[in-house]
């Protein structure tokens, strides 16, 4: 079966929306990003491990980062871990 995929008028705004461009009030300690249409947070994970950050994407965490840098720099290759453990979750 072959499917035509095509943006629809709800995933416009989403979609078409800037991608992979962080942002946020507190830089240091919380970002965002949209990554295929979605937010990504970047963030510190609490204040007594200041040092380390996560990445939180489709209700899935990665953790342990050491910066923010390391984590921004590592979302890419998240997106693509999490999209790929959620379509292991979909059966034939």
């Amino acid at each position: 079966m072959n499917i035509e995929i095509e943006i629809g008028p709800a995933g416009q705004l989403t979609l078409e929306a800037p991608q992979q461009d962080w942002y946020g009030r507190d830089p240091e300690l919380i970002q965002y990003a949209r990554f295929a249409g979605q937010e990504m947070m970047a963030i510190q994970k609490s204040d007594d491990e200041p040092d380390v950050f996560e990445l939180h994407f489709l209700g899935l965490v990665g953790s342990g980062f050491q910066s923010m840098s390391e984590a921004k720099e590592s979302a890419p290759a998240f997106a693509r871990e999490v999209f790929a453990y959620l379509s292991q979750m979909i059966n034939d």
